[in-house]
């Protein structure tokens, strides 16, 4: 019996080691600037732009309606327009990509040390 119970665990042990790596955000995925099905991009510079819209699914529910509320707290979106403005690098960017600075609503700081913005 006993060896029936430790083949068992070595073999649970071995398959919960072949279950991966889960991605942080799955809303966001990369592809070409000019693409719009999924309403973000991924650019070389290391920034994403996420589309509120986009978030507006089953999957990415709890996110969307987190996005949408801080949406309507006016200090959290100054701050978030703030940050981007502050980076004039990036607000160059972002603006070349048709993004207005009224339209952020967050930005996060990814663990890649990339951002990724949120507009309306």
């Amino acid at each position: 019996m006993k060896n029936v119970i430790k083949i068992a665990l070595a073999g649970m042990f071995a398959a919960s080691s072949l279950g991966g790596i889960a991605l942080a955000q799955t809303a966001t995925t990369t592809m070409a600037p000019d693409a719009t099905t999924t309403g973000s991009t991924m650019a070389e510079d290391n920034y994403t732009i996420v589309r509120l819209s986009s978030l507006n699914n089953d999957t990415d529910r709890q996110q969307y309606e987190r996005l949408s509320l801080v949406a309507t707290d006016a200090s959290q979106v100054q701050e978030a327009q703030a940050e981007v403005a502050a980076d004039p690098a990036l607000a160059a960017k972002l603006q070349a990509e048709n993004v207005q600075m009224e339209n952020i609503i967050e930005v996060e700081t990814a663990a890649n040390g990339g951002k990724i913005i949120y507009v309306r």
